[in-house]
């Protein structure tokens, strides 16, 4: 590009070189213009290249023509002297024309005489002389002018050489010139390509810078709007501050009145946990005493009770069949009646009545809730430390289980809470028993108490002894051994489980109610075919007391207490083995409480003749408290069943036994 821009700025040398042929062009137009009367001195040529000749003054150039012309006569005299040319002979009559005007001024020192005047020879040779001078300068001027051109050829070949390596170098300038064009176009466009990602950039920054310059536009004129109601706030402040200084002063003279006041009621305070102890110490002199006296009501109430409950007829069961059974004071409820249809000795039709009394009767009117609210205060003697037992008899659907469980165990996810009274008003004995030791046991906290709970579930099925929450099943069960030791009844590789609530009791109960052995018979369809002993171990302490309790409650479900006959097992000989199992063990319990009730007069108690009564001796002995419920169809065709029961729940009502005695921890 620099050599290329370099040759085009300098004029090239044959634009300021004349051509060979202006010179003779020159000197034409010299000769015309010396015809026209225009002087042709070469002295106002310029010669292109050459110097120009000096001019010299016009006395010194006219004695030199003089001189030239006198030379040249010689010359012409010798025989020498060259004719001269066409040219310059008309040049020299153009010089004669010139001189011979009608102007009488001297033309380089000479006169011219005018025009009717006679030209003597004298001035003819001297004109003559002047004219060869002339002549003769013409051809050194020739001569010169010859060298010149010469010069001026030789001159133009070199800058003609000169301008030919120009021209190539012009052209290798244009190769090279539109090579860079070309490098210079692809570069532009790789430049064009950089300019639009970079313009691409640019935009894309300038829009990100935009958006953020609008956000913090947006955040100052949002700093603004804060600082702005910061102002009024602070004004605010500064108002509030003032009021509360004002109120800080005087709230901090009421505190040094309330400072006076703490201490007075600091003493006074002292005062009053001085009482608090000796109250606290009160309080367990009388929660000693209220156990004391609630186990001597129990006593009074007698240490074996009879409950005796009707449930109602059925929604299936005809209202014409039901048997007569009344209450004679319902406001009592201690007695109850049965009229049962019979034949004279003559045959005549008679209505015999039979009586009996219990400590309770409930009616078919009566609901869990009211037989649970005469059952809760053994659930407190079972905390204060001593044995309770609760059987439930009867035959064959009379509403054993029911009374127990009620509708149905709780689930083991339980939704309500654990420690409040189930709100299904048909829980049974069981959870409401289970839920009320649990909150008892919560409440007496405070009371310095702690108190563990196991519990486990066992299955007596002809005579044999099942852990419903063993793994293994029935049949191949493991042989289980009762043992007794102080006062405590513990069954061999037994499971016995640490319960914290009342939800993982309803667990264990609906896990063991699966696996009892139930079957169909003529009074029900789903009969229980074994006794279920649930047992339910309190261990209590009392720290600030050093006391201690360690007691069993046992909920049993006896099986059906009716006949052979009227069970229809007799036909089937497992179903007629069971039924003798059972009988002999409700037989061995009615001789049980027998001897009980005998006192020192019966001389054996015959415990071990049933696995029943040997598995609940602790809860039917002395050291104990017993509650029989007895459940009654109120159905007619089951009138003989109803009156066997009612007679040994009547039998067993009539038993006194000893005194029941607390049980401390370790069996003391």
């Amino acid at each position: 590009m620099s050599s290329s821009s370099g040759t085009s700025g300098r004029q090239p040398p044959s634009s300021r070189i004349a051509p060979p042929t202006a010179a003779p062009v020159a000197r034409r137009t010299a000769a015309t213009a010396s015809s026209s009367g225009v002087p042709t001195s070469s002295r106002g040529l310029t010669i292109p290249g050459g110097p120009a000749p000096a001019r010299k003054p016009m006395a010194v150039a006219t004695t030199n023509r003089a001189a030239g012309v006198a030379t040249r006569t010689a010359s012409s005299a010798a025989g020498g002297l060259r004719k001269p040319t066409t040219a310059t002979t008309g040049a020299t009559a153009a010089g004669v024309r010139r001189v011979g005007s009608a102007s009488t001024r001297p033309v380089h020192g000479v006169k011219r005489p005018s025009s009717d005047e006679e030209q003597s020879p004298s001035q003819l040779n001297e004109i003559q002389a002047q004219l060869q001078a002339m002549a003769a300068m013409f051809d050194q001027e020739r001569a010169n002018t010859e060298a010149q051109m010469a010069a001026e050829k030789t001159e133009r070949k070199k800058y003609e050489d000169k301008v030919l390596q120009l021209e190539e170098n012009l052209e290798e300038s244009k190769r090279l010139a539109k090579e860079q064009k070309r490098e210079a176009g692809r570069r532009r466009t790789i430049f064009d390509d950089e300019m639009l990602q970079l313009r691409q950039a640019h935009a894309r920054e300038k829009k990100m810078w935009e958006e953020d310059l609008e956000r913090e536009r947006s955040m100052i004129k949002a700093l603004k709007d804060s600082m702005a109601n910061s102002s009024t706030a602070h004004l605010t402040l500064e108002a509030n501050n003032s009021a509360l200084r004002t109120e800080l002063q005087s709230t901090q003279d009421q505190l040094k009145a309330k400072e006076a006041m703490i201490v007075e009621m600091e003493a006074t305070l002292a005062a009053q946990r001085a009482a608090v102890v000796e109250i606290e110490n009160e309080l367990r002199e009388a929660e000693s005493l209220r156990r004391k006296l609630h186990n001597e009501i129990q006593e009074l109430r007698g240490n074996i009770r009879v409950f005796a409950r009707i449930r109602p007829a059925l929604p299936s069961q005809n209202a014409g069949a039901l048997a007569t059974i009344k209450l004679p004071n319902p406001r009592e409820a201690k007695e109850i009646e049965v009229l049962s249809a019979g034949e004279s000795a003559t045959g005549t039709a008679t209505m015999k009545s039979f009586g009996f009394s219990f400590d309770r009767v409930f009616g078919p009117e009566a609901s869990q809730r009211d037989v649970f609210g005469e059952v809760e205060h053994l659930m407190q003697s079972v905390l204060d430390g001593y044995n309770t037992c609760i059987f439930a008899y009867g035959q064959t659907g009379s509403g054993k289980t029911h009374t127990l469980e009620g509708s149905g165990l709780p689930d083991s996810n339980f939704n309500g809470s654990d420690l409040t009274p189930t709100a299904d008003s048909g829980a049974g004995l069981i959870p409401r028993a289970v839920q009320m030791l649990f909150a008892t046991a919560e409440s007496l906290k405070d009371k310095g108490w702690t108190y563990d709970f196991e519990g486990g579930m066992l299955e007596i099925y002809n005579e044999t002894i099942h852990d419903l929450l063993g793994k293994g099943s029935l049949e191949s069960a493991i042989k289980h051994e009762v043992k007794h030791e102080k006062g405590r009844t513990t069954v061999s590789d037994a499971v016995v489980l640490p319960l914290t609530s009342p939800s993982q009791v309803f667990s264990l109960l609906s896990k063991a109610s699966s696996k009892r052995s139930v079957a169909a018979t003529l009074m029900n369809e789903r009969s229980s075919r074994s006794h279920s002993v649930f047992t339910l171990r309190v261990r209590g302490s009392n720290a600030s007391t050093m006391e201690s309790c360690d007691a069993t409650l046992s909920l049993v479900d006896l099986a059906g207490s009716e006949r052979l006959a009227n069970s229809g097992s007799g036909d089937d000989a497992k179903r007629f083995k069971e039924a003798v199992s059972i009988n002999k063990s409700l037989s061995s319990l009615s001789d049980v409480i027998s001897a009980l009730g005998a006192g020192k007069a019966a001389t054996h108690v015959p415990y071990r003749n049933s696995t029943l009564t040997w598995l609940l001796k602790n809860s039917l002995g002395g050291n104990s408290k017993t509650l029989m419920l007895l459940a009654l169809s109120p159905m007619a065709e089951h009138l003989g069943e109803s009156l066997c029961s009612l007679r040994f729940a009547s039998k067993v009502n009539s038993t006194v036994i000893g005194t029941a005695k607390k049980v401390k921890a370790g069996g003391e």
